[in-house]
């Protein structure tokens, strides 16, 4: 019988998160008969940036591959590995057809924590997948509401709330400036669909993925840190080719951050 929950974990480098997470899952899901769900850490083993997105397609595929007739009505719950609740049944992860359950985060982007039936990740296609950190949460709360499905907050806590135990991981993240400005143009319908030259193998909990191609080369984008603890003085301007219209502009969950996207 497969699962009714399929947790899909993006990872990488995150050994003491991962470790706080599995064994807190035990206590979080002790009521759930353990046939009942499966946990999973899509892992990123190369050495190119971080593609959170593409971590969570790939999760989502290889539990497609696992289970061929069932993944449609599968509840796949995607998991940030610092972001966990700080007591049992306070999440309800199951969730319905054509309803995506939104626990923790930004209402303005769908991260943190939600639930989704694995024919409504599908029918989306999916994160983008975008290098570095960019905004895959909010093109993919962008695509679910394009597509007319619900997204149900009435069990959620936003962004620092006491319920939701939240660890950092520094304070500088690797920003791709390429990507930011392909989802302000709305250019970037890539997904599930564009991942070319998968290869992965599940050890255990992990979904180590090996090799993978997307839409745009990861050598060939524009990387740069960025301090999320500093204020709109800390521009990150965009050259006159990835100028996108408008003026001053706050994006997504980069607006919380005090983070200003500046055309020149």
């Amino acid at each position: 019988m497969p699962p009714k929950l399929i947790f899909i974990v993006p990872y990488r480098d995150r050994r003491e998160h991962k470790l706080f997470f599995t064994k807190y899952m035990e206590y979080i899901m002790e009521d759930y008969n353990k046939e009942d769900y499966e946990i999973y850490f899509s892992h990123q083993v190369d050495f190119r940036p971080f593609n959170r997105g593409a971590m969570k397609n790939i999760g989502f595929l290889a539990m497609k591959q696992k289970y061929p007739t069932d993944y449609n009505n599968i509840t796949f719950v995607f998991h940030d590995v610092d972001t966990i609740p700080y007591k049992k049944n306070l999440l309800n992860y199951e969730t319905t057809d054509g309803i995506i359950k939104h626990f923790y985060g930004y209402e303005f982007a769908l991260g943190g924590i939600f639930s989704i039936k694995g024919k409504d990740f599908e029918r989306v296609n999916g994160f983008p997948n975008m290098w570095g950190w960019s905004m895959e949460d909010n093109m993919i709360q962008q695509r679910i509401l394009e597509n007319g499905l619900k997204i149900d907050r009435n069990n959620f806590f936003k962004l620092g709330a006491r319920a939701i135990l939240q660890f950092t991981d520094g304070i500088t993240k690797i920003i791709n400036k390429k990507e930011v400005a392909g989802f302000l143009n709305k250019d970037y319908r890539h997904g599930l669909n564009s991942i070319k030259k998968l290869n992965y193998e599940i050890s255990n909990e992990f979904i180590n993925v090996e090799n993978f191609e997307t839409e745009t080369d990861a050598n060939s984008q524009k990387y740069e840190k960025h301090d999320i603890t500093q204020k709109t003085s800390n521009k990150i301007r965009l050259t006159k080719e990835e100028r996108y219209g408008g003026n001053n502009i706050a994006i997504g969950g980069f607006k919380n951050m005090g983070t200003i996207f500046k055309r020149k």
